[in-house]
């Protein structure tokens, strides 16, 4: 549970880092931007559009804790991706050098945030 909750709160930091609404999920860096800006917003609308099924409603059931862990975290600083298929993985480098890893999958042509409660 605590590392889900740095997974979010590194999510917000993120989406401090990267202007926009997060709407554009070409690439899974994007789909990771996207999240993490609309948690820094809490923006459930725009986190619904980059989130597999599922990742929306965990983010809701943090509340505040996503938002909060990445104020903590500072701004996220790389994005390092490795695709396979339909399938990849994005580590994300936060300000405080923190590391972590967000899985995406391709959904009809658009890549979306997975989480996973148990990871």
């Amino acid at each position: 549970m605590k590392r889900f909750i740095v997974l979010l709160v590194l999510a917000s930091i993120f989406m401090l880092a990267v202007v926009g609404c997060g709407s554009k999920t070409a690439t899974p860096t994007d789909a990771v931007k996207g999240f993490l800006a609309a948690i820094e917003k809490n923006d459930m609308e725009a986190l619904a559009k980059v989130s597999a099924e599922g990742t929306a409603e965990l983010v809701a059931m943090m509340g505040t804790k996503a938002q909060d862990s990445l104020k903590e975290n500072g701004k996220a600083t790389n994005f390092a991706e490795t695709i396979s298929g339909d399938t990849a993985e994005v580590v994300v480098t936060f300000a405080d050098g923190t590391d972590y890893p967000f899985d995406t999958i391709k959904v009809d042509g658009k890549w979306l945030v997975k989480l996973d409660m148990g990871k």
